[in-house]
């Protein structure tokens, strides 16, 4: 179940930081706002941005936290001595 969350969490992690990219380089571009028709909001790019990278940020985050409940992980860091089958 750990390397299903993991892989799934990796995932979302890589396809954040894509629209992380992206938003960037719209916003290098010089768009300050974004209009979500369906939602009737206008975002800007820059509230966008920090919350793509905070999500970013959790997500490699609890990557790296079901990194350590997989048993060879926990056998590399040396928590536990040999692999229990």
């Amino acid at each position: 179940m750990s390397y299903l969350l993991l892989i799934l969490s990796i995932l979302v992690a890589l396809f954040i930081l894509v629209l992380f990219i992206f938003v960037l380089g719209l916003w290098m571009k010089g768009v300050s706002s974004m209009a979500l028709p369906g939602l009737g909001l206008i975002v800007s790019v820059p509230l966008i941005l920090m919350l793509l990278l905070f999500l970013e940020i959790s997500f490699v985050l609890l990557a790296a936290y079901f990194v350590r409940l997989i048993p060879f992980a926990r056998l590399m860091f040396g928590e536990i001595d040999e692999i229990q089958g």
